[in-house]
């Protein structure tokens, strides 16, 4: 498995191919599972991630579509994708639905999925079949192995400004099994020296070993003919969770150096957030490796957090397609699209992120920047309280965030607090607003509607945000507000 110097090598180079430099930290969404399975959908959900201001959309490739006959090839899709984001200046990364999806075999070609004794399936215990290839079924690693080839053969011809910047090998491997009790499984067991291990974990990371071997082949394949970054994708579960849960054998964290031993040609080891805990899964996915996460829940906060605390490279809310309506959502993410050029700079930075039932509803957290200490201070009530601090100068920071207020230590004051839309000052925040030059009040952007007088006349919205004193008030707290913006100078 490479480590993140020589995947931050990578978009040097590419970046030295004569092509436009890409972003070093990817923003944006995941496509919905079929959405790129016509040239219409895929049009339609690139519309909406360019409107959204990403800057990257993960797209699903299936290997039944691609593939339709044994060794007869359609790249019509992929080829569409790629032309499509080039328009709208947006980076991919491909997601290879090829033997496995969601411990499922739903994705290979009929061809493969009608020929269970060829490409057998795992069994259970009593001998069932499931709807699962094996993981020991070497036809279906190798025809798996051969159609992700000629895919990346045909993307490194194809993909001339290098839009495609990663692959995902597979989606959340695994079967619902214990362990895969087909015949094959069964010798790799016994032969392996697994019967008779007393360890309770011992079918997890015997089924751990089996699905990175069978990955890491097909990845092999892949970067032989064009060498990208590649990853594969975990179904988080704890390690004590019943099996039948959650695909066993993915890249878990209770697996995860057995997947980073085994899988050499993985570039990293990608989890999919959904439950709490956001924080420790970021921490123990960021050891030693790339942080990236391909899915998560369409909250700000998450995107805050990863980029800022936690140095991810990519953070993509799944679904994004179902979200075009909801104005938090969008509205933060148009925010973080002003904030992205700044935070792909590099520069020193922290991020905060009240997760709720997780973290207290009022409380506090410390951070330093460079030896400059700052206190955040969540507001009680405030039910989407997230921001980051990007240091740009000598004490000075651009800080964006909503349903908090910051503090910067002993015997410093802010020498001025410009707040920022679009890159220009819409306010000069002093005096009350600043706790007379003591904190920033992270108060966030109202998005008001005009409103209507008695007589019909129009009385338009004031572009105003909420003071520094209704940080208290219940009413302020639950109003419709996103992510402000603010430039800040310290003496």
């Amino acid at each position: 498995m490479r480590n993140t110097f020589l995947v931050a090598v990578f978009f040097v180079l590419v970046s030295c191919s004569g092509v436009k430099t890409p972003p070093s930290v990817l923003f944006g969404g995941e496509m919905h599972n079929s959405n790129a399975s016509t040239a219409e959908s895929a049009t339609a959900s690139l519309d909406l991630a360019e409107a959204m201001g990403y800057n990257a959309v993960l797209a699903p490739v299936s290997w039944e579509q691609m593939e339709p006959s044994p060794g007869q090839y359609d790249f019509s899709l992929l080829d569409h994708l790629v032309d499509e984001a080039s328009k709208r200046d947006l980076y991919l990364g491909l997601l290879w639905f090829g033997t496995w999806k969601n411990g499922e075999s739903s994705y290979p070609p009929l061809w493969v999925k009608g020929d269970t004794v060829t490409y057998f399936r795992a069994l259970d215990a009593d001998g069932k079949q499931t709807t699962a290839i094996s993981p020991f079924c070497e036809a279906a690693m190798e025809a798996d192995a051969k159609a992700f080839s000629a895919m990346m053969a045909h993307l490194k011809k194809k993909d001339k400004e290098r839009r495609v910047l990663t692959v995902q090998v597979e989606n959340e491997c695994g079967v619902f099994l214990e362990r895969d009790y087909s015949q094959a499984g069964e010798k790799a067991w016994i032969e392996g020296g697994w019967e008779g291990n007393p360890d309770p974990m011992a079918p997890q990371y015997f089924m751990a070993e089996a699905f990175a071997g069978y990955v890491d082949a097909v990845a092999a394949a892949g970067k032989e003919v064009y060498d990208i970054p590649v990853f594969a994708n975990a179904w988080l579960a704890p390690a004590e969770a019943p099996y039948g849960y959650y695909p066993n054998g993915g890249p878990r964290e209770a697996v995860l150096e057995v997947w980073k031993r085994v899988a050499t040609h993985l570039d990293w080891l990608s989890p999919d957030i959904y439950s709490n805990g956001f924080a420790s899964l970021c921490a123990a996915y960021s050891d030693g490796q790339t942080l990236f996460i391909p899915e998560t829940k369409c909250e700000a906060g998450r995107y805050y957090y990863a980029f800022g605390e936690a140095k991810a490279k990519g953070v993509f809310c799944f679904g994004y397609e179902e979200h075009y309506d909801n104005p938090y959502y969008v509205q933060e993410c148009r925010v973080l699209s002003e904030l992205m050029p700044l935070i792909n700079q590099g520069l020193p930075m922290r991020g905060f992120f009240r997760e709720e039932n997780v973290d207290p509803p009022a409380g506090k957290v410390a951070l330093e920047i460079e030896g400059q200490p700052f206190e955040v201070s969540y507001n009680e009530g405030e039910q989407n309280a997230h921001g980051i601090i990007i240091r740009t100068g000598v004490d000075e920071y651009v800080i964006a965030g909503v349903g908090a207020w910051i503090t910067f230590g002993p015997n410093r004051k802010i020498a001025f607090c410009e707040e920022l839309r679009g890159g220009e000052v819409v306010q000069v925040l002093n005096g009350d607003e600043t706790a007379h030059h003591n904190m920033l009040n992270l108060r966030g952007r109202l998005y008001l509607q005009d409103s209507v007088a008695p007589d019909g006349t129009i009385i338009p919205a004031p572009r105003y945000e909420l003071s520094y004193q209704r940080r208290f008030r219940k009413d302020a707290q639950a109003r419709f507000k996103v992510s402000g913006i603010y430039k800040v100078k310290l003496y």
